[in-house]
């Protein structure tokens, strides 16, 4: 199958009018279109849209008024059908602070649904391992010191599908944790936590390599008393995210912390709740009550709980806020989030990749989606 007529985004350059060559859901060749040769293949009129690789949602806890603390597989498949229509072809299936049994439960239910859902990537654990002082959502309930055995149990039964994980690097035992993870292809992050300056240093010393929904439930930049927002802009190897909604984070500071960070270190998060594509108005975040309010989720209590932010939105704001260029947005929707989970099929239109390929229009809107080569919106 060809698609031909497209603007390509690629990692360094864009072809402005070039055509994309799939086989067997692999992306085997990109070039411009007058050197197409007339083979006996499919070829689909591309209409001049923009190809972008596929949107990567490393940091979403459920969709369609379904949480994944207590999805089933066919849930799964739903909530996949509906991240499609925002042009996110991986994402990962994010917890909660939760007891051990279930987390068992996500765990048993990513291993069975992975191998039938192609864009569910993994589990990424946000919690138990936090600092209360910046719990947020989060039940206090059930925060405990990191536990490896804990989580070495946790990951066997889902296979090892357990990609990403937040933590808190200043509690005890923590550091340990981190350096042990790591060294299993497990991407960690720090959030929800009170880390000095220092702590992320050492933690970085170890293994860290994140942020999570940075600016949000951790100790923020102060000029005496830098915490995990300062070392995000200054430590290169971070990767940070970001929940571009305009709501957790306001334009203003978007606009500066991308401007320092850059576009090879930001990652365009949702960090969405079950309310999203839903008519649900209230709901329960593991035993926190809920509700919908000036598009976002809210504890009943207060503070924000989390997003209803659509990816393709999240692109769209950060072009009105930066300015970011077409190459700078692939960038921060799916490059960085493939490279900071390990992931060398995906997250770049280029030959060898999977054929994860949004098409926009001119205004960013998603038009078109194709995972695996196969059109799925």
């Amino acid at each position: 199958m060809i698609i031909n007529n497209l603007k390509i985004v690629m990692y360094d350059k864009i072809i402005e009018n070039g055509y994309i060559k799939i086989e067997n859901g692999k992306i085997v060749e990109v070039n411009k279109n007058d050197c197409l040769s007339s083979k006996n293949e499919e070829i689909i009129d591309g209409k001049g849209k923009i190809a972008f690789p596929g949107f990567i949602d490393l940091h979403i806890h459920g969709s369609c008024g379904i949480d994944f603390m207590d999805a089933s597989v066919n849930d799964y498949k739903t909530i996949a059908n509906a991240l499609y229509k925002e042009g996110t072809t991986t994402f990962l299936a994010t917890t909660l602070t939760s007891d051990f049994d279930s987390l068992k439960k996500v765990c048993l239910t990513v291993k069975d649904a992975i191998k039938v859902v192609p864009s569910l990537g993994g589990i990424h654990f946000e919690g138990p391992y936090i600092n209360v002082k910046y719990k947020g959502a989060q039940n206090e309930a059930f925060i405990r010191k990191a536990n490896i055995a804990e989580f070495n149990e946790l990951n066997k039964l889902s296979d090892y599908n357990v990609r990403y994980i937040t933590l808190a690097p200043e509690n005890e035992g923590a550091m340990d944790f981190i350096k042990e993870v790591s060294k299993h292809n497990v991407t960690v992050s720090a959030g929800h936590s009170n880390a000095t300056f220092d702590d992320i240093k050492n933690a970085i010393d170890n293994g860290l390599s994140n942020t999570t929904h940075t600016h949000n439930a951790m100790s923020g930049h102060h000029h005496r008393n830098p915490g995990v927002v300062t070392a995000a802009m200054y430590f290169d190897s971070l990767y940070t995210e970001c929940i571009c909604d305009t709501i957790h984070v306001c334009e203003n500071t978007l606009k500066t912390f991308y401007k320092i960070v850059g576009p090879d270190r930001f990652i365009i998060v949702t960090d969405a709740l079950l309310g999203k594509h839903s008519s649900v108005e209230s709901f329960k975040l593991f035993g926190l009550d809920c509700i919908k309010k000036d598009g976002a989720a809210y504890l009943t209590s207060g503070p924000l709980a989390g997003s209803l932010l659509n990816m393709d939105q999240g692109v769209r704001n950060m072009k009105r806020i930066t300015n970011a260029s077409l190459i700078d947005l692939a960038k921060i929707s799916s490059t960085n989030a493939a490279k900071c989970l390990h992931l060398s099929d995906r997250g770049m239109i280029k030959e060898g990749m999977n054929a994860d390929i949004v098409l926009l229009d001119d205004d960013l809107n998603v038009l078109d989606v194709y995972k695996l080569g196969v059109k799925v919106y």
